[in-house]
Order: structure tokens, then sequence, then C-alpha cells
């Protein structure tokens, strides 16, 4: 049987880009090809591990445009014959409520997941985690004065609990499908926002025979545990990631554990960050951008951003519309920003005869003779002083 394992597809409007629906029809490009490539692959069941959309709360024209966009992709997969399990995702941002949506439109052969349980589905058995946080658990009144330490102690044990005696039930190949962290993953940057948060132990793990999990962009397999990734690129944390998805073949006669699995890669959009420093910043500001590339590595199609050092004179004649539209006529599909990381201060020596005893037009005419100012401009900026003076002691 080839399962297919897809999730954080993160459907939502908003996300940054030309138009405020641009990346929303990435992301839909991206998941008709990856039901294009699903049915091609003669898939027998299609596991989607949560997180399905950007923002949890949304007004209803948006959560309509988004809901649609899912239910029109999941009767795409089921009117070509294969069933589809979905499990909800991380309730602070996934949209809890559009599940229950998808739910009621009854798509014949979409089951859809929010809650704790086992699904037999094709002949196996599917125990499913939807996504979870602390906030049910601090709220009881034995937990309020715990530290968040303890209080992930205590769910990552009810974990892996739950995972013990949806085992214990299963029959047949046995099949874990969960939105949560892997303590044996590699989380990368996504590391610092999941302390603190419940983990799958290789104890929860331990029995199952395919483990399919969502939360982590990072595709990966540990063993027999997986992580999907995200089909389509969403920031720049996934700049050096693959987006895609898993196809697991699993045996359905004993012994189960005989799986191959590929990832399919997904030709989603690429973000492109460009690092300058003097050289380069110089080099544009005297030649525009073709002195940093050579036509066939302008950023066509890519979502880019621009990290750049130089000093600080350069960057006074660094016109960023200007270096904004090169890379737009060089390309580019979307550009993010242009940030200074480091700018090198020029030195100012300071005129050892200006004291506190002078008078500020004294002080003004010192200051301007040793900055180059000329007598018009000098004369120009006295007058102001002298004005602003004036309104202050009225």
């Amino acid at each position: 049987m080839r399962i297919a394992h897809i999730g954080d597809i993160h459907w939502g409007l908003g996300y940054p880009g030309p138009s405020p629906d641009s990346r929303f029809n990435d992301i839909t490009r991206i998941m008709d090809w990856s039901a294009d490539r699903i049915i091609w692959g003669r898939c027998d069941l299609v596991l989607v591990a949560g997180d399905m959309f950007k923002d949890a709360r949304v007004f209803l024209d948006r959560a309509s445009v988004e809901i649609r966009a899912a239910a029109d992709w999941l009767r795409k997969i089921t009117n070509a014959g294969i069933p589809v399990v979905v499990i909800s995702g991380t309730p602070s941002h996934d949209a809890i409520s559009a599940y229950y949506l998808l739910r009621e439109m009854r798509i014949p052969g979409v089951t859809i997941i929010t809650e704790t349980g086992l699904v037999e589905v094709s002949g196996l058995s599917i125990a499913c985690l939807p996504g979870m946080n602390r906030s049910s658990l601090v709220a009881q009144e034995d937990y309020k004065s715990l530290p968040p330490h303890a209080i992930h102690q205590i769910m990552t044990d009810k974990i892996t609990q739950t995972c013990q005696d949806l085992r214990e039930q299963c029959a047949g190949p046995a099949i874990l499908l969960a939105h949560l962290t892997y303590d044996m993953a590699d989380k990368g940057f996504e590391d610092v926002l999941m302390q603190h948060e419940p983990v799958l132990t290789r104890e929860a793990v331990d029995g199952f025979d395919l483990v399919c999990l969502g939360h982590i962009h990072r595709p990966q397999q540990n063993e027999n545990v997986f992580y999907c990734g995200s089909p389509e690129r969403l920031t720049f944390n996934d700049e050096k990631i693959t987006p895609g998805f898993w196809v697991h073949e699993i045996n359905t006669d004993l012994p189960y554990d005989n799986i191959e699995s590929e990832f399919i890669e997904t030709p989603a959009r690429e973000f492109f960050t460009i690092t300058a420093g003097k050289a380069e910043i110089g080099a544009f500001i005297d030649g525009g951008i073709s002195t940093w590339f050579d036509p066939d590595q302008y950023p066509v199609g890519k979502i880019v951003r621009v990290h750049y050092s130089c000093s600080e004179n350069l960057n006074k004649l660094l016109n960023y519309k200007a270096l904004e539209k090169a890379l737009y006529d060089a390309g580019a599909y979307f550009v993010a920003y242009i940030k200074p990381e480091d700018i090198e201060r020029q030195e100012r020596a300071r005129d050892k005869d200006v004291t506190e005893s002078m008078g500020p037009i004294e002080a003004l005419a010192r200051w301007a003779e040793q900055q180059n100012i000329g007598p018009g401009e000098l004369a120009a900026l006295q007058s102001m002083t002298a004005n602003l003076l004036e309104e202050v002691s009225a």
C-alpha cells in the first residue's frame, strides 16, 4: 500500500508578497501539483499531518476562501478514489473551526480528526494525535502554580501513555499520525519556538510500524519516524530547506516493518538572501545591478531580501528605491526588504576650541568650518538657529 504523507500547508491570505493573495496562490499551485503527483503515483491513502491553515482567527470572507481551497484539494484527491485522513494542527494558529466546517461538508472519503483517537482506514490502524498546547492543562487548578518545565513533563508523560494505549488497540499495520515535536528530531531554528512544549518520546512511538508527523518544517527521517515538512516555502527560515512530501510503501502482510519511503520534492518558490559588502554597494552605486550578478544568476522568480554592510558615506549614497527597482528588473518576484547589517560610522573630530561658554551661533560657525560647509549654507543655518532661539526664549 502506498501512503502519501503531507502537512504544514498553511493556506492563508496576507503573506508578504506582491499582493495579499499572491503567496496563497503559490500554495494552491503547489498543492494542485502535489495532488496530481499523488494521483499519478497511484497512492492508496493520503495522511495530512496538520496545519492546513495559516491563522487561527480570520474574518469570514477570508476564511471562506481558505477553507474552499482546502476543500477543493481534498475533493481532487478523493475524486480519484483515494481516501484522506486529516488531523488538525497547532491550536494557537491553525484554525480549528475550519476543520469543523470541513467535517460538516461531509466530503466522501475524507476523515477529519480534531481529537485524539483511532481510525481504521483501508485495513490500517491510524492513531491520531492532533496538535495541542498546554493552555487546557494550565487552566486546571492543580497545575496553575507549576513552572513551565513541570507542565511540559506532565504533558509529555500523558502523550506517551496515550500513544501506548492507542497502540494496544491497533490491529494490522499501526500508523501514528501526529502534529507534535519528536524529541529525536532535527528542529533547527524552530527549536527556539518549541521550548517547554509537549514532545513525543522514543517510548511513545515504540511499537508503531510507521510514524507520520507534522509541525517541524524540516523534512527528515529518524528510523521509522518521518516529518514531511511543508510543500511550499513560507518564510526565509525555509530558504535552505527542500520542500515536499513523503510517499511510504508499506507491506500490509506480516511482517509490517518492510517500509520503503521516497521524498517527493515540490517546485516551490525560492527565497534568496543577498549579502553585500562595501565593494558590492560601491559597485552598484557606480554601475548598477549587473555588477553584482551575471545575467544567469539573476534572482528570477524568487523572493529576495538584501543584507548589506558598508561605510556611512556609501550608505548615504545608496538609493533603496533604485536598488529595489533593479532587483525587480532582474526578475525578482518580490523584494521583502533591504536592510543594513553593519554601517561603519565616520570618525568625527571634535574642535577643541568649541566650549560650553560659546554661543550657539558661534559654535555653529566653528562646526560648519570643520565640515567644509560654504558661507551661503552657513548663513541659512545660522538664520534658522536664530529664529529657533527667539521662539524658545519668547
